[in-house]
């Protein structure tokens, strides 16, 4: 699968600001919208665009049965004016409603096609209805259509192609989106967990060594990396992963060397080695 730049234009009119994002407002932050459109709905309670405003906030929210209660508000006073098809698909996936969800979407998707959140909503709503090759391609067509994919939809693309038994096709995947992202990490464990899963031990390798570059701290993956190469049936190369992290512990400072974290990864080291630990000198009180 290819990831190409599309011209704005093909894709819909309107794509829902906070929606689109799934915006998690905090819960302060969330009052406050939702306290300022409501204020404004007071002097023209008939406003449409204020109602949908408000759904939207609500659905930003996961507050998916206000939403739908905005959503009456709106098509009552302005039917065929804004996407409440997709908004209501959209509310009634998070509120688990995935028979509805799915209604719902596929009335609007046939009059909008193109429109990215809608087709990955869509696919999302399949995946929870335990139908992953339909999924994958609406996720597959949102990617397809999206500028600038967000990572969240890659990620669920790819474990689509897991569920699918299509691990290689979820890796290129997720190689493809790695061109074009700043968010490397989510995307690389990602890759992990699926190549680890399926046994494509050289490129699950490849992605630990992508994350420990990026990693404020490589200890934790040099220890992920020796585990791996013991999975993959090539303990050689595994005592040597283990014997680099122990010697790279040992010749830390002993504020470093002896945080929890590292306590821990020297002693599983040396357990991989056969060694002992050392015991804790006691220095005696002094007189």
């Amino acid at each position: 699968m290819i990831f190409r730049p599309r011209s704005c234009a093909i894709v819909a009119s309107f794509i829902l600001a906070i929606v689109t994002s799934r915006v998690s407002h905090g819960h302060g932050a969330y009052h406050d919208v939702v306290d300022k459109i409501e204020a404004k709905l007071k002097v023209a309670p008939d406003d449409a665009a204020l109602h949908f405003k408000l759904a939207e906030a609500h659905a930003g929210h996961d507050e998916w049965e206000k939403c739908l209660e905005e959503i009456s508000q709106v098509e009552r006073l302005a039917p065929g004016k804004f996407p409440t098809g997709y908004l209501r698909g959209f509310a009634l996936f998070i509120g688990g409603e995935n028979e509805k969800a799915k209604a719902s979407l596929d009335v609007f998707l046939t009059e909008n096609p193109k429109h990215i959140e809608a087709l990955a909503t869509r696919g999302r709503v399949l995946m929870k209805m335990d139908r992953p090759a339909e999924a994958a391609a609406y996720l597959q067509a949102a990617v397809k259509l999206s500028p600038s994919p967000t990572s969240d939809l890659v990620m669920d693309l790819a474990f689509t192609y897991q569920k699918c038994g299509q691990p290689e096709e979820a890796s290129r995947t997720l190689d493809e989106a790695l061109k074009i992202t700043t968010d490397a990490p989510s995307l690389l464990d990602c890759a992990l967990k699926i190549e680890s899963a399926a046994g494509m031990w050289d490129s699950a390798l490849r992605r630990i060594e992508g994350l420990q570059k990026s990693a404020p701290s490589p200890e934790p993956w040099m220890a992920k990396r020796a585990e791996l190469l013991a999975k993959a049936g090539r303990p050689e190369d595994a005592r040597v992963a283990w014997t680099a992290l122990r010697d790279h512990l040992i010749s830390q400072p002993s504020l470093k060397r002896g945080n929890p974290q590292n306590t821990k990864l020297l002693a599983q080291a040396r357990q991989a080695l056969g060694e002992s630990n050392p015991k804790p000198v006691a220095i005696p009180p002094a007189s």
